[in-house]
């Protein structure tokens, strides 16, 4: 148990101090913020006192364990950023931000801040332009900062699913239901509704269909640089490719189960994952994965469920595979071990 808090500091510390193990500047914070509320809340009394770039990107500086938080005034209400900060467990169950002891002006301060850093999306003028569907939604998609939560390759943040291989796992007509309004679909959900128009939201399910693993090289080469760096073993190791291949967006956190899938039987609810190396060898869940995996509709006359298992195995060299199935088999429930003295 120590070991394993140790480790997650040095993860933590190395992502924040060494840019190769953090991520690319595709996220857009290598710019000049001199001036911007941006760096005004970076040099302010709260970030100081509660040290918040430790874990938050601000302006061009901070760690890359929480969400980019440059504009976070475009995707959060100034009574959802009062609520979140007054107690984040409340907002989101199990989330890694802890509760701090704000003062009630400490909080209106910054909640101020936070209000302020946002900037004019182009959503009207992207999709004017003359140029293809897929080339719109990927301009649509740096213009909504989604990098701030998601990952593409070695890019963004683990808030979200990693994006990399989104195009295999999900179909271009259940993004654009999604992308419309994501409370809808899932309550409680930590993705807000952008209000994105109908245009837009084609355009972005465009995009993020092409997603098939073009970057997933730059996402081997990130966990290369992070596995030797810590000594991670098989079973840590394995906790990445699953969060690259975001079985965790189906499955739940730490394979926990509980995801919503719309009409799948018997009971719409994706199943947990505890049992999986218990029930399949890793030549089987291999030979599994190398094929997908449609669940069975609860009502054949509905719509089909849309969540379903790609082929993961046939985009997995040997070693991750038996690094995600050490992982798996961390997920199996724990015997009792019997002592007589």
């Amino acid at each position: 148990m120590i070991r394993q808090k140790m480790k997650r500091i040095i993860l933590l510390l190395s992502m924040f101090l060494i840019p190769s193990l953090g991520y690319s500047q595709s996220d857009g914070t290598d710019k000049d913020w001199s001036g911007t509320p941006q760096d005004a809340f970076l040099n302010s009394p709260i970030v100081k006192s509660f040290q918040c770039t430790s874990c938050h990107t601000i302006a061009n500086r901070g760690g890359t364990v929480g969400p980019i938080l440059n504009h976070v005034g475009n995707r959060r209400t100034e009574d959802w950023l009062r609520k979140w900060l007054n107690d984040p467990q409340q907002v989101k169950p199990g989330t890694k931000m802890p509760k701090f002891d704000f003062t009630p002006d400490q909080l209106d301060m910054a909640v101020g801040y936070l209000t302020k850093m946002k900037k004019e999306l182009h959503t009207a003028d992207i999709l004017s332009r003359d140029v293809p569907l897929v080339e719109k939604g990927e301009a649509l998609f740096k213009d909504y900062d989604c990098m701030a939560c998601h990952r593409v390759g070695s890019a963004g943040r683990f808030i979200g699913p990693d994006l990399t291989w989104v195009g295999l796992r999900k179909t271009e007509d259940w993004e654009k239901v999604w992308l419309t309004d994501p409370p809808a679909f899932k309550p409680g959900t930590f993705m807000p509704n952008f209000h994105i128009p109908k245009d837009g939201v084609v355009a972005l399910a465009a995009f993020l269909h092409t997603q098939q693993g073009q970057a997933n090289g730059e996402s081997q080469e990130w966990e290369f640089r992070t596995n030797f760096f810590l000594g991670n073993n098989a079973r840590e190791r394995g906790e990445l490719v699953f969060k690259r291949f975001a079985c965790w967006s189906c499955h739940g956190e730490s394979g926990s189960g509980g995801i919503k899938n719309p009409n799948m039987a018997p009971d719409e609810i994706m199943p947990p994952l505890k049992e999986t190396a218990v029930k399949y060898t890793e030549d089987q869940l291999l030979a599994r994965l190398k094929q997908k995996h449609y669940p069975k509709a609860l009502d054949p006359s509905k719509p089909d469920p849309p969540f379903f298992c790609p082929d993961y195995g046939n985009y997995m060299d040997a070693t991750e595979f038996s690094d995600l199935y050490a992982y798996l088999k961390s997920f199996a429930p724990k015997k009792n071990k019997w002592r007589f003295n």
